[in-house]
């Protein structure tokens, strides 16, 4: 590969890097990718709970992540689907341990911004790490692709977020509402030449030009909606100073931004060519190209969230939801997110923010004096579960996710939970023959031919 490699990029990296690295990160270059996963632990997914042949080796930077033998056909597994593990590069895993160490310096009920959260492996790994009185906003300003994002949340099931689709500029006349905002900038995407080799042809230094000035603009548009104290990480999967350091160095003199300072252990490999602007690369880590600064705001923002309109709050919550969720009535269901500090200070927040796309998750709506459970709502983590449960085999698992009707005899009536090996799968209604598929239609696999096979043990 490394004679495909554009000699100007070539060129770059001997300005961004040592001789010897360069060398040593172009032979990765020429390597086969890793495949990585993470872990669902608030599902009580284990290591222990694989089968044998699929886990190499842990992610030395991430204590629910590993680096497997090999790509399986992940459509094929039931537990893929329910949210038992996030398929993710490894590298990326880096944002989420961040978030675990910086959360700490902020009380609780802090609101977390990813400002470019599609397809949702960072804004799944930050919900993990948010205290039960936080909150995520997961944005993605492409608007078609907020889909994906919704539905990889739900599948996680931590239900601690909200999903919008706005721009850094709109963002930023939210003055000072986020203690961490995570800026994963779009960039050249040189990291990603070993991963995603067509990204190789699209290189040149015109692209990155063209994503260094973006991402400034970026950068200025969204500080303002960063709190006194707060910070703002910038990452990007790029190799290049431009786009990195000098970007890094620009904010920190154009904002008044301070970059702020770790110590990572030798054995994760992460490279620091100026103090506080850290790179990961190939030849060093188990993943691709990433790098990352933490930049933190000194001077004092007055917030301003512009609009006063409340969003209608529910009057028949369920009585299984209790004091955990916040429901908010919308047209197709009850939307709920669980409920926390930041409630106490922005209980309408969904009403003030641009561009909301979905508030937490559908918990469902009655239905001829019956809660009728939505899919969405069974896939949490952690819930209250007052309705009734059918366990599945793997092939009826499989079923399930495409949509098909389950012929399986019950003495069940009305809406069931789904079971497998312990994971919450999403609802069907019982009928007399069998369960009609309550599965959203959206997200139903479509290749028919495809057979069921799990990276887990079946337990149960």
């Amino acid at each position: 590969m490394k004679s495909t490699l554009p000699a100007e990029f070539i060129k770059s990296l001997g300005n961004a890097l040592p001789q010897t690295e360069v060398i040593e990160l172009l032979s990765a270059i020429d390597e086969t990718p890793k495949v990585s996963i993470r872990l669902n632990r608030a599902k009580n997914i284990s290591e222990a709970m694989f089968q044998e042949d699929v886990l190499l080796e842990k992610i030395h930077h991430c204590d629910d992540g590993f680096v497997l033998k090999q790509r399986p056909l992940f459509t094929a597994d039931p537990a893929f689907h329910a949210g038992a593990y996030y398929v993710q590069e490894a590298n990326s895993m880096v944002v989420g341990e961040l978030i675990k160490r910086l959360i700490q310096n902020y009380e609780e009920g802090a609101i977390v911004l990813d400002l470019c959260a599609s397809p949702g492996g960072k804004s799944t790994h930050i919900a993990s790490h948010l205290r039960q009185g936080d909150l995520l906003v997961a944005n993605e300003v492409i608007g078609g692709r907020t889909n994906t994002l919704i539905e990889n949340l739900c599948k996680w099931g931590a239900g601690n977020h909200l999903v919008t689709s706005a721009d850094a500029r709109q963002w930023g006349e939210t003055r000072g509402l986020f203690q961490i905002v995570v800026a994963d900038m779009p960039c050249s995407g040189e990291g990603m030449f070993r991963k995603t080799p067509d990204a190789i042809s699209e290189w040149s230094p015109s692209h990155v030009e063209l994503c260094t000035v973006r991402q400034k603009r970026i950068a200025h548009d969204i500080w303002p909606s960063i709190a006194e104290g707060g910070v703002m990480i910038y990452s990007t999967c790029t190799y290049n100073r431009s786009e990195n350091e000098e970007n890094v160095n620009y904010i920190v003199e154009e904002l008044s931004a301070e970059i702020m300072e770790f110590d990572f252990p030798k054995n994760l490999g992460i490279m620091e060519v100026e103090p506080g602007k850290y790179r990961m690369m190939p030849h060093l880590t188990q993943g691709e190209g990433f790098f990352f600064s933490i930049l933190r705001k000194t001077h004092r923002e007055r917030l301003n969230l512009g609009k006063t309109a409340r969003v209608k709050p529910s009057k028949h919550l369920p009585d299984f939801l209790g004091n955990e969720f916040l429901g908010y009535e919308l047209q197709d269901g009850l939307m709920v997110v669980r409920n926390g500090k930041w409630a106490d200070y922005f209980y309408n927040l969904p009403a003030l923010l641009p561009g909301i796309k979905q508030t937490g998750v559908n918990a469902g709506q009655w239905n001829k004096n019956q809660w009728k459970v939505h899919p969405e709502f069974d896939l949490l983590a952690k819930k209250t579960v007052t309705y009734p449960t059918e366990n599945l085999g793997l092939i009826e698992s499989l079923q399930y996710y495409k949509r098909e009707f389950l012929s399986i005899r019950s003495n069940n009536k009305g809406v069931v939970g789904m079971r497998w090996n312990n994971l919450s799968l999403g609802t069907a209604n019982a009928v007399n023959n069998g369960y009609n598929n309550l599965w959203p239609m959206p997200w139903r696999i479509i290749q028919t031919q495809i057979q069921a096979a799990s990276l887990l043990k079946e337990t149960v």
